[in-house]
């Protein structure tokens, strides 16, 4: 595919109307830059006692959880931003709202886009404990499931929903011949990726709207393949 058409027509997507559309990723935006901008660490101190060990390690599970949530939050609002991507691409959705992106909350897709999400990182997950063998087939599957979001999007859309095992099954054969192509293409973007951790994050205001409409046009360019 010739990748500077495709980002071309990304820009071209994103041109009229471009602060509400960047405003369906202002969740996970800010996400990136608190996550780029702080880290947080708890130090047990053996010497100060029980009480304070307990209490520590209390927060600590606390943290965790709620970071898990956070994550599954953000997780969701970023599928139904790149539905609407999707919308906005095809020319079906002129001027987006910031409140489409809780839809998910509301007509139930949120338990579908999460469950591709965790079968896909559970699976790439466990390939990763396999030396030589598994990394490489977790970057096969990975590559293979990359348009796992897009799939669900079309089949939700249709009422062909298959479950979270038949939207990557069909995302891998969508991408069958396309991996190493689609490989080079997120490769392309590397550059981006740099600012945006110069910057803190900041620059995501305008690259994470580029870079995801920019995978909305590779898709839609893969499926009249």
């Amino acid at each position: 595919m010739n990748r500077a058409i495709l980002k071309e027509n990304a820009k071209l997507a994103l041109r009229d109307n471009f602060t509400a559309k960047m405003l369906l990723f202002i969740i996970p935006i800010i996400a990136g830059i608190m996550g780029t901008g702080s880290t947080i660490s708890y130090q047990m101190n053996m010497d100060e006692g029980h009480f304070v060990t307990l209490f520590e390690t209390l927060v600590g599970v606390f943290s965790g959880l709620l970071a898990l949530i956070i994550t599954a939050f953000v997780a969701i609002i970023s599928a139904a931003a790149l539905f609407n991507y999707i919308k906005i691409y095809r020319g079906e959705r002129k001027n987006p709202q910031f409140s489409n992106v809780f839809i998910p909350f509301r007509d139930g897709t949120a338990t579908k886009i999460l469950a591709v999400k965790i079968t896909r990182a559970f699976i790439l997950f466990v390939l990763m404990f396999i030396p030589i063998i598994g990394w490489i087939a977790a970057i096969y599957f990975g590559l293979g499931w990359s348009q796992a979001t897009f799939v669900l999007f079309d089949q939700i859309e249709e009422g062909r929903y298959s479950g979270a095992f038949g939207v990557l099954r069909e995302s891998s054969e969508k991408m069958h011949g396309w991996r190493g192509d689609y490989f080079i293409f997120i490769i392309s973007f590397f550059w981006w990726y740099v600012a945006q951790g110069i910057t803190g994050g900041l620059i995501g205001f305008w690259t994470i709207p580029y870079i995801n409409m920019a995978h909305v046009s590779y898709y839609e360019e893969l499926i009249h393949h």
